[in-house]
């Protein structure tokens, strides 16, 4: 009895001693797997974070359109669908392209304290944090722990096509585009597995919609295609998928992700109806040679190679070579798994992923494939933008072989830890490319040069209305009128001329009468560099009697067009914002209410 006593404490003692031993091998874990991903992560980004340098002229050229729409947001409280720089004033740039991505950006910037460097910075960090994150939430409800659950994520971001897509091309609204889908699907199966609505799960399902579906055209098209034909083969021939899709789970996604959609309208809208009038989508036999000048870029000895050294093509140094390594390994799972791995549920998603990696390959290196699509999907101007969805679904089919691999016997369950050596040569490579490229510039100069063009400066033209006729005057050079940039106030600027009616003129104006409504002149033509030609309307004051002059003084003010496009644009995009805030307002309410009384 009295040793019983004594003996208690004792062992209570070792108990509680093994329980923090425990804990702390626990803690060391969790800060080992979830520490190791954050410093890649950091390595990758660390010339972004630590060197002031300007990657490439997109990666500048994106920083200042940024920072011009926040600055049309600090003026006229709204985002605009107009660029004003030195060049040229309403140029409808955010009416065609990444709208809600720079006006959200935009606004943090502000909210920041006009710091729109830092924060476009942030946001490429934010991108891998998405997609990694992203991959290792889908990886977790697969049933993967431990290092497996990082491995889809590792596969994503240390693809040379996804650090090219940051320093070489430096096109951030792609980038954005591309880092949200890991997260979206992620988000989306989460909430459609969930017996209710959960917040967080929520909030990133709606969060990553809107930085989606607000990013870039092209991305949208393509991510979205590729996205739902795989969840379409997913649910015809996996069948233990299908209890998921009731009515009242897709409702729950649905809920979410179309509003998300509708935030974007503003800009989506206009894009829809007036694309055609642009230029770039007049000139679509151009992108057409475009894209068959550039295949040489997706060729097999740039693509199928474990180097990261870049390739010169013209005004650009790319890598574009393929995961091979975790593509070989993938290849070898089929016969290792043939026997009752490919069997079950897994096995099946491990062949449909396979199948759509081998497929966008097909896709990406066959320019006939490509123009052959609806115009849509055939203006994507260069076949290496597909790169990024051979690496989505390789990173999928990684993690289905993961998934059997690990459900399999011993011998699938060893050649799982073949990845090791794959991922190493992943993470060297990747660091070697990130560090390689320049790391010159001045960001801050990026910004100014909006207001001081250089002498060979041609100005943007994309989305000029191409639909105008060329206008010249008979009579030798028409006079010029322009319109100072730095003088537009929440889209509206005016100016005084004095000039007979019925003067042509030629003017800095980019956008088409569609977008850009006129008083006191009309938009006849373009000239011939490519800017709006005006017609002087009727004199607002006559001249002087006696004086004998013949001309007048008329105000000219330019303005956002009210067309059905834009109206109903702007009245989805507010009708869709309301509902998310109500929405996450009652859902954040009710979980408030849920912890306090549990």
């Amino acid at each position: 009895m009295v040793r019983r006593m004594q003996g208690e404490p004792f062992q209570q003692r070792v108990a509680l001693s093994g329980a923090w031993r425990f804990s702390l091998g626990q803690k060391t874990r969790v800060a080992l797997f979830m520490g190791a991903p954050a410093l890649l992560i950091g390595v990758l980004v660390w010339p972004l974070l630590f060197t002031g340098g300007v990657p490439s002229p997109d990666w500048a050229n994106h920083l200042l359109y940024m920072w011009l729409q926040s600055e049309a947001i600090r003026t006229g409280h709204h985002p605009s669908f107009f660029i004003n720089y030195s060049h040229s004033v309403f140029y409808p740039e955010y009416a065609f392209y990444g709208g809600t991505l720079y006006a959200v950006v935009g606004t943090l910037s502000l909210l920041l304290g006009n710091a729109p460097i830092e924060t476009y910075v942030s946001t490429w960090v934010m991108g891998f944090a998405a997609s990694y994150g992203g991959w290792y939430w889908m990886a977790h409800m697969a049933g993967l722990r431990r290092y497996r659950a990082h491995v889809p994520g590792l596969v994503f971001i240390t693809s040379a096509y996804y650090l090219t897509l940051v320093y070489a091309r430096g096109d951030w609204p792609e980038f954005t585009g591309v880092s949200m889908l890991p997260l979206l699907i992620a988000s989306g199966l989460s909430v459609l597995r969930a017996d209710r609505l959960r917040f967080w799960p929520a909030l990133a399902l709606g969060a990553s919609s809107v930085m989606f579906f607000g990013s870039h055209s092209l991305t949208i098209v393509w991510g979205s295609t590729v996205s739902a034909l795989t969840g379409v083969l997913v649910v015809l021939f996996v069948p233990e998928v299908r209890r998921w899709l009731t009515w009242r789970s897709s409702g729950r996604v649905a809920l979410l992700v179309v509003p998300a959609l509708l935030v974007s309208a503003w800009f989506l809208l206009p894009t829809a109806i007036y694309q055609a009038h642009t230029l770039i989508g007049i000139e679509y036999p151009y992108w057409r040679v475009g894209l068959r000048d550039t295949m040489f870029m997706v060729s097999a000895h740039n693509l199928f190679t474990l180097s990261r050294a870049s390739f010169i093509q013209p005004g650009a140094d790319f890598a574009l070579s393929l995961p091979i390594l975790a593509m070989a390994w993938s290849l070898v799972c089929i016969p290792i798994f043939w026997r009752g791995g490919l069997r079950g549920a897994w096995g099946r998603v491990f062949l449909i992923c396979a199948a759509v990696t081998v497929l966008m390959t097909i896709v990406m290196t066959q320019a006939g494939l490509m123009l052959a699509l609806p115009r849509p999907y055939a203006i994507l101007q260069f076949a290496y933008r597909l790169e990024s969805y051979v690496i989505l679904a390789l990173s999928g089919t990684v993690l289905a072989a993961l998934v059997v691999a690990q459900k399999g016997v011993p011998r699938m369950r060893a050649w799982a830890w073949a990845l090791v050596p794959v991922l190493a040569v992943s993470v060297v490579g990747a660091i070697q490319q990130a560090s390689a490229y320049p790391k010159g510039g001045d960001r801050s100069q990026s910004i100014r040069q909006h207001a001081k063009p250089g002498p060979t400066e041609r100005g943007l033209s994309d989305y000029i209305d191409g639909s105008l006729p060329v206008v010249r005057s008979r009579g030798g050079q028409p006079p010029q009128v322009n319109f100072s940039f730095s003088a537009v106030r929440g889209d509206h600027i005016s100016k005084v001329v004095h000039l007979r009616p019925g003067t042509l003129v030629y003017s800095n104006v980019g956008g088409g009468p569609e977008l850009v409504h006129v008083t006191g002149a009309k938009i006849v033509g373009i000239s011939p560099i490519g800017l709006d030609a005006l017609e002087i309307g009727a004199a607002a004051t006559s001249p002087p009697a006696g004086s004998g002059a013949s001309r007048s003084t008329e105000v000219i003010s330019l303005s956002t067009a009210s067309t059905w496009p834009v109206v109903l644009g702007r009245i989805l995009t507010v009708s869709a914002m309301l509902f998310l805030l109500g929405f996450f307002v009652v859902l954040g309410v009710r979980r408030a209410r849920t912890r306090a009384h549990a």
